[in-house]
């Protein structure tokens, strides 16, 4: 991160490790399903291919991280449990939580076509997430035991419910892993390179929390450990006890910042432009006013290069102000949103692995402190911008990377903007939305610029501006979007230039 005399803001993020030796347990589940297995004319009770599409989100979800062993998952709802020596991105719950929830729904709207090929996707589908803390082993064996429970139960239901007259034994799933020898790339001389890699192993068991099930798959004891009994009553009321809930603080203005995971690789194999690929950050903005567009409580967004900050009301009751269904199903929305508009943006580039995402919130107490936070955002804008412009000019110079690097250690702005100068650049000259990164809003004034999906009151247009949201005159000239009451002064100081020009 860039230094400024914003950097005080980072002290307002709370950690929220999970501390060793805490198992930990990843939920994920479809947001208003119901609903979208209706619009899609799911089958009922049960939809196999849906199913099948959920099952191989799961499995590709465990293909993609190492750390988690095991899954259990029916209908929209798939549990995720990590080994209990997990390092996982340092144990961060809400880094884990939004990886997991944001891979997971880019998997799903990928692969749709797959399973539904004569269906089209009528609507961007979303999942929301929570983490469960397991203390103990005999917690998690209880809570799957809880979870194959309300399977039979909701699947005896469904199958009552649509007046099935066939008998139809309830399928369950767990997923194992076996490890395998592949092919993981060549060498310069055509040469194999092998790896063992871990492949997922579909198990299907009346009882995943049972001995019997468990106890015979040394990958499960070996990173999670044995069960000792079986389970022969269920206690949901002592499982639901560890499900966490808190609660961003009230009268707070709540910010979550949804940032690109491993896009440096990402921009690579897609073959972005350096320093910066204009499409791709339309296409950033167009999931940002997408998000706007769906979240009423969003008041204002502001992005640069693979991250985005949003803006929820202080005086939100948005999902209770949860920051685990906040961010969780914000993230699911935008991964969802930048599949289904990336071929807009890149027609003629195909998407050739899942973008995920991770996200945070964090609360701002004051109109202030959330000005500071966004103006650190800019500031970081710039100083990285300026920064990656003189980089890859020196690397099309036929520097070396590692040479270019050197080279600019210790540079500062003066002698950048001059070492740009000297090669023809004027970086004041550079498009706004390289240098100055892209506003997003709902514009009750009915400015020109881009439009994004118009509301039918105009009043409420979602623009995009690339403009200095530093200083005052933004914020003066557009005072609802933090619920502040125009200044007299700054009203008649404008009106009073609007009849001089």
């Amino acid at each position: 991160m860039a230094n400024s005399k914003y950097e005080y803001v980072k002290s307002f993020e709370v950690q929220d490790k999970i501390m060793l030796p805490t198992l930990i347990v990843v939920v994920i589940d479809g947001q208003n399903f119901r609903r979208f297995s209706e619009v899609h004319k799911f089958e009922k009770p049960r939809d196999r291919k849906a199913l099948d599409l959920m099952i191989s989100c799961a499995a590709a979800v465990m293909e993609e991280y190492a750390d988690i062993i095991f899954s259990y998952g029916y209908s929209d709802e798939f549990s995720f449990i990590l080994k209990k020596e997990s390092k996982f991105y340092q144990r961060r719950g809400s880094k884990i939580l939004s990886l997991l929830v944001s891979f997971f729904t880019s998997v799903y709207t990928i692969k749709w076509k797959d399973f539904f090929p004569h269906q089209k996707l009528l609507y961007a589908p979303s999942f929301h997430a929570q983490i469960i803390q397991c203390p103990t082993l005999e917690v998690l064996q209880t809570y799957l035991a809880w979870r194959q429970n309300d399977c039979h139960l909701n699947n005896l239901y469904d199958t009552c419910y649509w007046k099935l007259f066939e008998r139809e034994k309830s399928e369950t799933k767990a997923h194992g892993r076996l490890k395998i020898e592949e092919v993981v790339k060549y060498k310069e001389n055509g040469d194999p390179i092998k790896r063992l890699r871990k492949k997922m192993m579909e198990v299907h068991s009346d009882n995943i929390a049972g001995k019997s099930f468990w106890n015979q798959h040394s990958s499960l004891l070996s990173e999670l450990g044995r069960f000792e009994v079986d389970i022969h009553k269920i206690r949901p009321e002592y499982v639901e006890s560890f499900l966490f809930q808190d609660k961003l603080m009230l009268s707070t203005w709540i910010v979550v910042r949804i940032d690109g995971c491993h896009f440096h690789r990402f921009s690579d194999i897609h073959k972005f432009e350096k320093p910066n690929d204009e499409k791709a950050l339309k296409l950033m903005n167009a999931c940002a006013a997408a998000l706007l567009e769906e979240f009423q409580d969003i008041t204002f967004a502001y992005g640069v290069s693979d991250e985005f900050s949003f803006v929820v009301k202080k005086e939100s009751k948005f999902y209770e102000r949860q920051p685990s269904a906040i961010v969780s199903t914000m993230v699911s929305f935008f991964s969802t949103m930048y599949i289904s508009k990336w071929n807009e943006f890149f027609p003629e580039t195909e998407l050739n692995y899942p973008p995920s995402f991770d996200g945070r919130a964090v609360c701002y107490p004051s109109s202030k402190i959330l000005r500071d936070y966004l103006s650190w955002r800019q500031v970081d804008c710039h100083i990285n911008n300026q920064y990656n412009t003189c980089f890859w000019m020196l690397v099309d110079s036929v520097k070396s990377k590692r040479e270019a690097q050197n080279y600019l250690k210790g540079t500062q702005t003066q002698e950048k903007n001059d070492l740009l100068a000297r090669n023809g650049i004027d970086y004041n000259a550079l498009p706004d939305i390289f240098r100055r990164g892209s506003s997003i809003f709902r514009d009750k004034e009915n400015k020109t610029l881009m439009e994004v999906n118009c509301a039918e009151d105009s009043r409420k247009k979602i623009v995009i501006e690339h403009c200095n949201i530093i200083d005052d005159d933004f914020w003066d000239s557009h005072p609802w979007i933090l619920g502040d009451k125009l200044p007299l002064e700054s009203a008649n100081t404008r009106a009073m230039k609007r009849t001089i020009g």
